[in-house]
């Protein structure tokens, strides 16, 4: 069996942050100057990549930065509300097992992603990386490869986004979209991932 190294992305993979997320940043629309997202038309956010939700909410790019700030806070404060997606936890155990080397890299920041993993006794992870950038991660996951001597060829990034798997793109290194995540199994086909995973199980077959 090849060792890999396994990359996950943690908010929509990992954490099941969605409608969480989505609680966040409506409560503070008003303050920062952006329209509400409706969570009747959920599905129709889906299909669209993190541009075009933000052209579609009209967010001042400007205030971004500062929108991220306030969001890490407040996911912070209430963080124990959210659970890992069913079935991963067992799986990451057996990833782990088996000899893989686990990391996580996400633009959350790392205080709120080691709470999570405490809050749900998943000690398995080799590393953890936040990232500031929003809109690409190729430079990071570049980045986080040549500061831990990885190999890119031996990296197997997983997440939940088209921002995701057009990092990897850029990067030559295979990329596994999951389908519980944020963007619709439509929107991740588009793009071309080299895997497609449908239940946390599915890793394991991939990664034996």
């Amino acid at each position: 069996m090849q060792k890999r190294t396994l990359i996950f992305d943690f908010d929509g993979t990992i954490a099941d942050t969605h409608l969480f997320i989505i609680d966040i940043y409506n409560s503070f629309s008003d303050d920062f100057g952006y329209k509400r997202i409706d969570v009747r038309k959920l599905e129709r956010y889906k299909d669209k990549n993190a541009q075009q939700i933000i052209r579609h909410l009209k967010i001042p790019i400007f205030k971004i930065p500062s929108l991220i700030t306030k969001a890490k806070m407040l996911y912070h404060q209430d963080i124990h509300k959210i659970k890992p997606f069913d079935g991963l936890k067992e799986v990451l155990e057996k990833l782990k097992a088996a000899g893989h080397t686990l990391g996580i890299l996400s633009s959350n920041s790392r205080p709120n992603i080691m709470k999570f993993l405490d809050n749900h006794h998943l000690q398995v992870f080799d590393f953890i990386q936040s990232t500031s950038s929003v809109l690409g991660k190729n430079s990071a996951i570049k980045k986080l490869a040549e500061r831990m001597n990885i190999n890119l060829n031996d990296i197997l990034y997983i997440g939940d986004e088209v921002r995701d798997i057009e990092a990897a793109k850029k990067l030559g290194i295979k990329v596994a979209a999951v389908t519980w995540g944020y963007n619709s199994l439509r929107a991740l086909k588009a793009r071309k991932p080299d895997f497609l995973i449908h239940h946390p199980k599915e890793l394991l077959l991939l990664c034996r």
